[in-house]
């Protein structure tokens, strides 16, 4: 049997995006007072990282996400007879598995981009999941609605694609391998077994089988698996949602591929690749000692409505450092959530307090380097930071404490160039009058300016703005320098200005218009690419499935608020996203 790489990761996508459903909207086939996810019985108590879903997304909540992402699946089937022409017409066609696999699964999905379709097919939008790893090997199952229809779409798909991957068994449970034997070096071989509630499809080396597969089929259950009670505290710890949560254990990965008794260490070793027996223990010491820092990631839907998702990240760190990391941020006004504007963003880090943060941890590597071969690098690049950043500094980087931007228009040109704009910009420093001054020493047309903290906004020369036209207003409190851009924008400039001060420990907080945001990126994308939908490896009508998917998008975004901040426990990163 001889496949190609291309065709093993094509199947291996179009399976799992088959399974997923709606983008954040996990779900499960059965009773909504259902708190648990039989799927995690799989899952081994070792496994370095598990995400998964203990609760079914509402009914409502996913109809409305359907409703919304109709416009996109039918621009999308307006195009799939037009793709599979073009496929068809390659010259390389017939002797391209690539290709022949894309074509087939055109085929399959034409007409069945719906919910109904999709479920003819076997699949379930609204089933239990469960990502983990066998060692570091991905593994996901997926629950069906139809078991033995998705048997016969699996089948049709790799039958019209001439595809030989007959059908196994091991110990009476059923499977397909698709492996690349041909390649040179151990062979990854993609397995898929369908069973009768559910998916399960991993990746691992053809000659670990032995090893993984009875587990892989259900054959060998873990007998300590806890994953769903560490899935259950963690919600709770967190007030995350049942409908998706996960953890990955940095350490528990990286001893993967760096222990000579691993799987993934001895298929590396075989590969002619690198081999962990050559690591010695000091190096695993130093590599744990640098993990420590970052020991484990967590993430978390906090919020699943009908028209918005909330999702968490968490980057655990030791208390001593997360002082360290606190002390670095200035606290300064956050971007204002309850907003129409097309953008505010601020950003707040003290920077000399971080260039002393960073020259003691560039110190510390100095003074005692690394003694493992493969952080050599880490140490040369610890001596080049701290040559930079003993550099002098200009006192202006001392002040600094942040900045702020929230934009009610902006207007950009073909060549994605700002002609217009409306809105305010602010410099939060420490000693606001020294920074103008500085200014004015370079540019003696703010000589004249009489800007002083709590006075009213003034004018500046048109000969200051490099956007001809702009009427621009420049105003100063105790901790901030501001500019008004725009008509009528300066009676708001103090207010922005004169801000509460965001939670502690927020260096970054972003909310914006995800359409404006869209058309914007379009814009740019058109520009870099002169409008050509053809950049896309040669299949022109893919790049159009993914214009008219983007326009459709842009039909239903509404906005984007984020934000990053460091806790006594660690990073802590937030994303909620409303739709129309």
């Amino acid at each position: 049997m001889k496949n190609t790489l291309l065709t093993t990761i094509a199947l291996f996508t179009a399976l799992t995006l088959g399974g997923c459903g709606d983008e954040g909207v996990p779900g499960t086939s059965h009773s909504d007072s259902d708190s648990g996810n039989e799927l995690l019985a799989y899952v081994p108590a070792d496994t370095p990282y598990v995400v998964a879903n203990l609760e079914p997304v509402p009914e409502k909540v996913l109809d409305a996400f359907l409703t919304r992402l109709q416009p996109v699946l039918d621009a999308m089937q307006s195009q799939l007879t037009s793709a599979r022409g073009v496929l068809e017409s390659q010259q390389d066609f017939p002797d391209d598995p690539g290709a022949r696999f894309a074509q087939a699964l055109l085929q399959e999905f034409d007409g069945k981009l719906s919910r109904p379709g999709l479920e003819s097919m076997g699949f379930d939008l609204r089933s239990k999941r469960v990502l983990y790893g066998m060692g570091a090997f991905p593994v996901i199952r997926v629950g069906l609605s139809d078991s033995q229809a998705l048997r016969s779409t699996v089948t049709r798909i790799l039958e019209s694609a001439q595809i030989t991957a007959p059908e196994q068994n091991f110990q009476g449970v059923s499977f397909w391998r698709v492996s690349d034997e041909g390649h040179p070096g151990v062979s990854a071989g993609l397995y898929i077994s369908i069973f009768d509630d559910h998916l399960a499809i991993t990746v691992f080396p053809t000659t670990a089988e032995a090893e993984l597969l009875p587990a892989f089929l259900g054959l060998e259950l873990p007998q300590n698996g806890n994953a769903l009670a560490m899935l259950k505290q963690l919600n709770d710890s967190n007030d995350y949602t049942g409908y998706g949560t996960g953890i990955l254990d940095v350490r528990k990965l990286a001893d993967q591929f760096i222990s000579p008794d691993s799987i993934a260490g001895r298929a590396m070793a075989e590969s002619g690749g690198f081999d962990p027996n050559t690591i010695s223990q000091e190096c695993v010491t130093e590599i744990h000692s640098i993990i420590a820092h970052t020991p484990r990631m967590t993430v978390g839907v906090k919020e699943l409505s009908e028209s918005a998702v909330a999702i968490q990240y968490r980057l655990e760190t030791p208390s001593t450092l997360s002082s360290q990391l606190m002390g670095l941020v200035s606290r300064i006004p956050a971007a204002n959530t309850a907003t129409d504007r097309i953008l505010e963003l601020a950003f707040g880090m003290r920077f000399g307090p971080v260039r002393e943060f960073l020259r003691e941890k560039a110190n510390a590597i100095v003074n005692e380097p690394y003694k493992c071969e493969l952080l050599a690098e880490l140490n040369t690049s610890a001596v080049e930071a701290l040559q930079q950043i003993d550099q002098p500094m200009p006192p202006f980087l001392n002040n600094f404490r942040g900045f702020r931007v929230s934009l009610s228009e902006m207007s950009i040109n073909t060549y994605s160039v700002p002609e217009n704009a409306r809105g305010f910009l602010a410099v939060d420093v420490e000693q606001p009058q020294m920074f103008v001054g500085m200014a004015q020493m370079f540019l003696p047309d703010l000589s004249t300016l009489a800007i002083s903290p709590g006075e009213p906004p003034v004018q500046l020369p048109e000969s200051l703005i490099p956007v001809p036209g702009l009427i621009t207003f420049a105003a100063m409190t105790d901790s901030a320098i501001g500019l008004s851009m725009g008509q009528g924008e300066e009676l708001g400039l103090t207010d922005f200005l004169e801000r509460k001060a965001g939670p502690e420990g927020t260096f970054l907080s972003a909310s914006y218009d995800m359409a404006t945001y869209l058309e914007y990126s379009g814009k740019f994308d058109d520009y870099h690419t002169g409008g050509d939908d053809t950049e896309d490896g040669g299949y022109p009508e893919l790049g159009k499935i993914q214009h008219a998917a983007m326009q459709a998008m842009q039909q239903m975004a509404d906005r984007s608020d984020s934000s990053m901040r460091f806790t006594p426990a660690g990073l802590v990163i937030e994303n909620r996203m409303t739709f129309k």
